[in-house]
């Protein structure tokens, strides 16, 4: 044997598609058998909530209070991700700071005070791909995943698709554009929101109400609706929306359970979460959340 001949690489032999399709089917059986196991070793089916309301009525603070006494003295870890860029506050001034919540605004902005849009949405990938990684960790124990402001979330697709299509020109963002583009703003959009559905713990998406109008021409909304993107809704296992109901100096905020796969017995039941007077202040929560009995 020549050197020549003991110096040549061997072939690589292109692998046939029947034999890609066997070993994917195998990849899958392993992956689906993990996932099977997973599944039957959890007490409680992934909590899949929504919660919607006004500004300013507890709805970051039930995303907050998630967890049972017992788990947060085991250390339970909450994850917030917060394009809301307001819930900082209740965690310092209500939770003490408490170093299992990690609440992460992801909006980045421009050294001129401008979002830049592309990077607010890779930071929101990058804090639901770490959320996956601690969840993998068998040593960390994620209670639960929380998605605030997903009104603040669209408004940012849709301004991402502005941009892009005007090629940078803030000024011409506001010019209409095609109703067929949106589905450009929807492939982000959901980027997001389906990285966050697949996490494997419990998920809250919270978001605000937006008026709806009977008639154009009448400045009076009629009503008040979720304002979330049109894919979010059917995904939901659960959903609460939260009203006010205060009289004068007496502050009341209450929240009523609108559906529940997992509890349809419990749907149309109210809590009142909040209550205050001139003299004290009170927060109730709602323990059924909390205990995953929703």
């Amino acid at each position: 044997m020549s050197l020549k001949t003991m110096n040549k690489p061997k072939q690589q032999h292109a692998v046939g598609p029947e034999v890609q399709r066997e070993l994917q089917y195998q990849q899958w059986k392993k992956l689906t058998a993990e996932a099977r196991k997973a599944q039957l070793k959890r007490k409680h089916s992934f909590m899949v909530l929504s919660i919607e309301g006004k500004a300013k009525q507890g709805k970051s603070g039930l995303g907050l209070d998630l967890r049972t006494d017992k788990e947060i003295k085991d250390g339970a870890i909450l994850r917030f991700l917060d394009f809301d860029d307001g819930a900082e506050v209740t965690w310092k001034s209500c939770w003490d700071s408490d170093p299992n919540i990690y609440v992460y605004c992801p909006n980045h902005h421009n050294t001129d005070g401008t979002e830049n849009y592309a990077l607010t949405m890779q930071n929101a990938l990058n804090f639901i791909r770490e959320t996956e990684e601690m969840i993998a960790d068998k040593n960390t124990n994620v209670r639960a995943f929380v998605m605030d402001g997903m009104d603040k979330w669209n408004d940012c697709a849709t301004n991402k698709l502005r941009y892009e299509i005007n090629k940078g020109d803030r000024k011409k963002m506001t010019n209409p554009i095609s109703p067929t583009a949106y589905g450009a703003r929807n492939i982000d959009h959901n980027e997001v929101f389906i990285s966050a559905l697949k996490l494997q713990c419990d998920k809250v998406f919270i978001t605000h109400l937006k008026p709806t109008f009977g008639d154009h021409m009448n400045p009076t909304p009629t009503g008040f609706v979720a304002n979330w993107n049109k894919d979010v809704p059917d995904k939901m296992m659960q959903m609460i929306s939260i009203r006010d109901e205060s009289v004068g100096n007496n502050t009341k905020y209450v929240a009523r359970l609108k559906a529940s796969k997992t509890n349809p017995s419990m749907v149309g039941k109210t809590w009142t979460i909040f209550e205050s007077n001139s003299k004290e202040a009170k927060w109730n929560g709602i323990p059924a959340l909390r205990k995953r009995e929703i």
